[in-house]
């Protein structure tokens, strides 16, 4: 840092305008002070004051009291000089910059012999200088001293000594001053008592300051001394000092300072980091070590590591912040959050054996030292999935990340150190919190002890997952503690939420031969834990835990728990018991009812719809869903669930009937999208009724009927995807890479290690939360931050949409199973076919994203007709599909150039054209017998010379194979290739287009 420009020390005269000092003490207790008259007065007006101090409570008293006393510190400075700066540090606050920038009073013993001042005619108390008195002494070079200059005024104090105090009256700039104090203190005793609470002042006031603020701080200090002795050198030099001594008061101190300097002056703190003895180099171990082990673990008194924990985390939020400046090295960064972090793994892979003298403090670090793990997990993979390594967004941080997970991801049987504290945290929880209780505060710490380590153990489950790595022990002992979790959860309501998350990312985790949570849970706790979710979903409390819940419930049924699965549908394990045990459980239900399942209780929660909130209803629809593929009977064949059927119905029209253009409030489209993901989730759940249904069933009649009668009038909001705004995503990717070369938009897609915390809204896909911190110092950032929004609450509305149309498309599929048992279905399902082949040919693929729904509309309309043909062969003529619109419209989309039909078949996209080329041939095939018909032939011809003839010369000789005999070369002992199937499929399309009549 620059030394700033010499300022004068003694400049205004005292009797100028307000004090700004006096402005500063008074807005640090409070707007309402009733300290009005001068700092020096001791007496308030009699006629008021008693009356008002009666009127006040016991805290104004005591602010009362404390003002009092700041002022009566603040006049004796710096005669008296610690007592003082604990009061800024304690009292001031904010305001503590202001108060010591504009000091208007010094008090001192003046010097022995010192008779250089006169006595003022009106006022022997007052006295007033015949020559500049040296207030603190000039360094050797001359440079430094404190003067206040001839003519200046005092007030003699009186003292039982024989010594004179003088409280002189002029303006100066007291952090001036402690700048002076600080450097001939760290020459003298740096490990003083003055040192540590002059630097704890400036970190604390620096804290509180705008970086401008901080620097003027900085700055002022600096004010009055060498060019290359700097407030930020000297501290670090007493830093080094003290570590050497073991002096833990002012190494915290220190610390401290550098972690509040991380934010006003970055690059400064890594520069002294990266030439400290701090940090291990070489294999030669850090002071940081040093006094973890000589010290602290001796005393049991551990403020320096937290305090450097407090640095790291500060250097970790400027990794993201200062991503774009380059002062220092991103590889030096990288190499010091290594070191840092190496020693924090050390730490945490032996803190719980320890002694303490404080309690709190072993829950600190744990708590700390798990909060900053999972943080730097999140930080460098919620973002940039396809990027490696350092080249990731946020790479600096990569290095220390992969040691925390190489320690934490073991997959071999080698014990793992850091497992101890993270498990064993959460097993001694389920048996000692109940000890807790009569000690509130330890209570508290413990509790964010545990969610700290469930959090971190989520996070490693994720990122395992994430990285494709082979499941891990700390899995396969996290399923071990699954009995401990469901203790907890049935204990602990302010853990609830944590667990449910944890287990969801259990579940969810990849694995070959995925373990058995409910064999896990063994018999008893697993039956208490599905009791206790039971007891969860009915209360009207903490909907987040709630909704994972029904999360949790989704992932038991889709991830094949099949154990789990029986437990929460019926409420009930599958028996093992005795016949004496069974017995006794009837009884049981006999006494107390039967047992509700988490499957009714959900069941029941559905029926809410007015009083839950839509998220929550979409899940809970999901997961029942999900349910029917387990239950040996349709969902809504019991007389209890008739009136959700006609709930979801409902539901299913709100969701499916309005439609936005993409351009409303983020309030109105975040609330459209959540009731169209709830429609899309109630359409699921009426397709798998369909499905599970008995022939008959008059449920199903409901269902279909309803369809029939509003499918046509929905098919368009259904089948079709409204308000995609192609301009903003085109010209937001464009403009920000041009912006932002090295930190591409795409880059700040969120990954799948928060899928959990993905929610429609303006933060949905792309991590604003992220860009914010990396991008937040370009001013123009700001104007990109709307647009980012804006193109995630577009896409939560295309997301919306697209679930909606892969429910429809469930149910199309299930309702081709019931044709025979209603007329009208049908046609209701051909001009769905025709819909989708419509809508293709009117959007085309409007953007790279809405391909897989194309491709999905044209399978839909190949399987609807196919399905109908089959059927249309044992009805007459009339009830038959009409194949000549079908072969229009599917003649138009495949030679549209939204198709891109050839270069999809150069690419060997096959899932692009293959449906449409067999809708092609099989309306081709069902006119085969009609008379000759004009248009007929003409789309036939135009589908010869555009489509065979084009496909033909375009798939080359990979084609040949689907011609070769066993035998005759490639190809014989394997699959036949794509272009070979293609040729195939399209040889048999001219084939049965040459047989038409009229064509040849």
């Amino acid at each position: 840092m620059e030394t700033p420009t010499r300022r004068p020390f003694a400049s205004t005269d005292s009797a100028s305008t307000v004090n700004p000092r006096i402005v500063a003490v008074q807005n640090s207790f409070g707007a309402g002070s009733p300290m009005q008259s001068s700092p020096m007065s001791e007496t308030q007006d009699e006629s008021g004051g008693d009356s008002q101090a009666l009127a006040l409570n016991d805290e104004a008293n005591e602010v009362i009291a404390r003002e009092q006393h700041f002022y009566l510190l603040l006049n004796k400075f710096p005669s008296v000089f610690i007592p003082f700066i604990r009061a800024l540090r304690f009292d001031a606050g904010v305001y503590a910059f202001q108060i010591l920038a504009n000091m208007d009073t010094y008090m001192q013993t003046l010097p022995r012999g010192f008779r250089d001042f006169d006595v003022s005619a009106d006022d022997p108390q007052d006295i007033y200088l015949l020559s500049d008195l040296c207030l603190y002494a000039p360094r050797e070079d001359g440079e430094g001293g404190i003067f206040v200059s001839k003519g200046h005024h005092g007030r003699i104090i009186p003292t039982e000594s024989n010594t004179f105090t003088v409280q002189w009256r002029f303006r100066y700039n007291g952090w001036a001053y402690i700048g002076r104090v600080l450097e001939h203190a760290e020459k003298v005793s740096p490990t003083d008592i003055v040192v540590e609470e002059i630097t704890l002042l400036i970190s604390d006031t620096m804290r509180q300051l705008s970086t401008e603020e901080a620097i003027e701080l900085l700055e002022s200090i600096c004010e009055n001394l060498s060019e290359d002795n700097n407030v930020l050198v000297i501290i670090g030099r007493i830093l080094t000092i003290a570590m050497q001594r073991k002096n833990i008061g002012v190494s915290v101190a220190a610390l401290e300072f550098f972690a509040a300097l991380t934010r006003v002056l970055p690059s400064k703190v890594w520069e002294f980091l990266e030439n400290s003895t701090l940090l291990d180099r070489s294999g030669n171990g850090g002071m940081a070590a040093y006094v973890l082990s000589s010290v602290e673990i001796i005393n049991g008194d551990y403020k320096f590591t937290l305090a450097l924990i407090d640095l790291v985390c500060a250097l970790t939020n400027d990794v993201l912040i200062g991503k774009f400046t380059y002062a220092v090295k991103p590889s030096v960064k990288a190499g010091i959050l290594l070191q840092l972090f190496r020693h924090l793994m050390n730490v945490y892979e032996s803190f719980s054996y320890w002694k303490y003298e404080d309690l709190h403090e072993r829950l600190k670090i744990a708590t700390r030292i798990s909060e900053v793990f999972e943080s730097i997990i999140r930080i460098v993979y919620c973002v940039d999935e396809f990027s490696e390594g350092t080249e990731k967004i946020n790479g600096v941080l990569f290095p220390a990340t992969q040691h925390i997970l190489d320690r934490f991801l073991v997959t071999d049987s080698k014990p793992s150190r850091c497992l101890q504290p993270l498990l064993g945290g959460i097993e001694a929880a389920s048996r000692t919190m109940e000890a807790l209780k009569n000690d509130q505060d330890l209570l508290n710490r413990t509790y964010g002890w545990i969610e700290s380590s469930l959090s971190l153990a989520e996070v490693l489950t994720r990122a395992r997952s994430l990285l494709k790595r082979a499941p891990t022990q700390l899995e396969r002992k996290l399923f071990g503690l699954a009995a401990s979790m469901s203790v907890l959860f049935a204990n602990e309501s302010v853990l609830r939420l944590k667990l449910m998350q944890l287990l969801n990312a259990m579940v969810a985790s990849e694995w070959s031969e995925k373990p058995s949570l409910l064999a896990y849970f063994g018999s008893g706790p697993a039956a208490a834990f599905a009791a206790s979710l039971v007891k969860a979903i009915e209360s009207d409390i903490d909907y987040p835990m709630q909704n994972e819940i029904a999360n949790f419930v989704s992932l038991v049924f889709s991830t094949k728990q099949q154990g789990l699965s029986i437990l929460l549908l019926t409420g009930k394990e599958l028996g093992l018991d005795s016949k004496s045990e069974s017995e006794a459980k009837k009884e049981k239900e006999k006494e107390k009812g039967p047992v509700k399942s988490l499957l009714q209780a959900l069941e029941k929660k559905a029926q809410q719809t007015e009083e839950i909130r839509v998220e929550f209803t979409a899940n809970i629809l999901e997961s029942l869903a999900l349910a029917q593929n387990t239950l040996s009977t349709a969902l809504f064949e019991s007389q209890e669930d008739k009136g959700l059927l006609n709930k979801i119905l409902k539901l299913i029209d709100q969701g499916t009937e309005g439609r936005v253009s993409g351009l409303e409030s983020s309030e109105t489209i975040v609330r459209y999208c959540y009731e169209t993901l709830r429609a899309a989730r109630g359409v699921q759940l009426c397709a798998v009724h369909l499905h599970k249904a008995r022939k008959g069933s008059s449920e199903a009649k409901t269902i279909i009927s309803h369809i029939v009668g509003n499918l046509p009038r929905l098919a368009d909001v259904a089948f079709r995807i409204y308000g995609y705004r192609a301009s903003l995503h085109g010209n937001l990717h464009r403009n920000f890479d041009k912006k932002w070369p090295e930190a591409r938009l795409i880059r700040f897609q969120r990954t799948v290690l928060v899928a959990g915390e993905r929610k429609y809204g303006t933060g949905y896909k792309y991590d604003v939360e992220m860009m914010d911190m990396i991008l937040g110092a370009d001013p123009i950032w700001s104007g990109y931050k709307s647009e980012v929004e804006q193109a995630n609450l577009n896409l939560s509305l295309i997301d919306a949409q697209s679930h909606l149309f892969r429910a429809w498309w469930l149910l199309t599929i299930a309702l081709l199973d019931w044709t025979e048992e209603d007329g009208k279905l049908a046609s209701v399902l051909e001009e769905i076919a025709c819909k989708c082949l419509t809508i293709n040919i009117e959007e085309g693929v409007i953007a790279p994203l809405f391909q897989p729904i194309v491709n999905e509309r044209c399978e839909l309309a190949f399987i609807i007709i196919q399905k109908l043909a089959a059927l249309s062969t044992q009805k007459s003529k009339s009830g038959r599909v009409d194949f000549k619109r079908i072969l229009r419209l599917a003649h138009d989309l495949i030679v549209s150039g939204g198709m891109e039909f050839v270069q999809a078949l150069t690419e060997g996209r096959q899932e692009n054209y293959r449906p449409v080329l067999r809708l092609l041939l099989l309306s081709v095939q069902e006119l085969r017998d009609e008379k000759p018909d004009a248009e007929i032939t003409k789309l036939v011809h135009d589908l010869i010379e555009q489509v065979v003839a084009r496909s033909y010369s375009v798939l080359g000789p990979d084609a040949l194979d689907a011609f070769r005999k066993p035998g005759e070369g490639a190809g014989e002992d394997g699959p036949m290739s794509k272009a070979g199937e293609d040729m195939l499929l399209l040889t048999s399309l001219l084939r049965d287009c040459l047989n038409i009549n009229g064509v040849v």
